[in-house]
């Protein structure tokens, strides 16, 4: 059996911007399972040096919903590794939350990797909080399924806290990705450090919302995001809102977009060594993807993205 799902405020952006441009929110409407299939997952560390792999499988046509809540106690470190599977041609919906808890002097890194089949739709969110000098730092890799929504929030509440995100992804054929990062700064000292990059082409469609929000009372924070988009298609559809909001003087941020094709001296290089230009844009958009891969401490997920995307083959491997 199966029954219409409606999500009217995906990823919504906490400062609304002109509604014309139609990027405050995501909507969506699709057919599921009427049942789901998942469960919800505790995990705590209490030492350092902890790692958790949770790779979901998922099977075609079927609906799942997934939790997980990571709570990192004082002085503890872990890694926590998700990865989405399925057939190349398989599809479905699923729903992923996961929660960090992030204690005083604690370290988690999170792990996302979307290897899903082409028919695949899926909403992804993380949601974060760091007490006194916890660090949060987030992996992510978008490269499967039909649509994603993927959401990463944080709030940075302890004294000299901190969040990074690393996000690389490959946008193609008729695939849309709709990004949301959000770092809420509320302790004194917090430090945001977020960097996206990826390739859209095809007819595909890529949205991205960065916001650093600067409250009262978070003096001496500071916030930095990067994106960097290589447009590879005259249809393709890059939008980007990088914004930072501030009710506190004593803070310093940055920020930045960069959009742009294959520069005419990188295609004559390429074309000088016998590389066609549309071996040069798989090329760039596999390291793009591999550069931030590196920061996975395993070896074999690495490889089976490197694989997924072709780059063993553009390096002649």
């Amino acid at each position: 059996m199966r029954e219409k799902l409606t999500f009217n405020e995906i990823n919504k952006s906490p400062c609304l911007t002109w509604n014309w441009l139609k990027m405050n929110r995501a909507s969506l409407e699709v057919e599921a399972d009427a049942e789901a299939e998942g469960g919800k997952r505790e995990i705590k560390a209490t030492k350092k040096g902890e790692t958790v792999r949770i790779p979901l499988a998922f099977d075609d046509g079927k609906r799942y919903e997934h939790e997980q809540v990571v709570t990192a106690e004082e002085n503890s470190e872990i890694t926590v590794i998700i990865d989405y599977t399925s057939d190349a041609g398989a599809g479905g919906f699923s729903s992923v939350k996961t929660r960090l808890v992030a204690k005083p002097y604690s370290k988690i890194h999170l792990v996302k990797v979307n290897m899903l089949g082409q028919g695949f739709v899926q909403i992804d969110d993380t949601d974060g909080e760091c007490a006194d000098n916890a660090e949060i730092s987030v992996t992510q890799i978008e490269l499967g399924g039909a649509k994603t929504y993927a959401q990463v929030k944080n709030e940075l509440k302890g004294f000299a806290s901190s969040f990074k995100s690393s996000t690389a992804y490959i946008t193609a054929g008729t695939q849309l990705l709709d990004m949301n990062y959000v770092v809420n700064h509320t302790g004194h000292k917090t430090d945001t450090k977020m960097v996206v990059k990826g390739t859209v082409s095809g007819a595909a469609q890529k949205t991205y919302r960065g916001t650093i929000d600067f409250k009262r009372g978070c003096a001496e924070a500071t916030g930095d995001e990067q994106e960097e988009t290589l447009l590879l298609s005259p249809a393709a559809v890059n939008k980007s809102i990088p914004m930072i909001l501030c009710d506190e003087e004593n803070v310093s941020g940055t920020h930045g977009a960069t959009l742009g094709k294959i520069g005419a001296e990188e295609l004559f290089y390429f074309q000088s060594r016998g590389i066609s230009a549309e071996t040069a844009e798989k090329i760039l958009s596999c390291a793009k993807v591999m550069s931030v891969a590196s920061e996975i401490p395993d070896e074999e997920l690495r490889s089976r993205i490197g694989a997924f995307i072709g780059a063993d083959e553009e390096s002649g491997r």
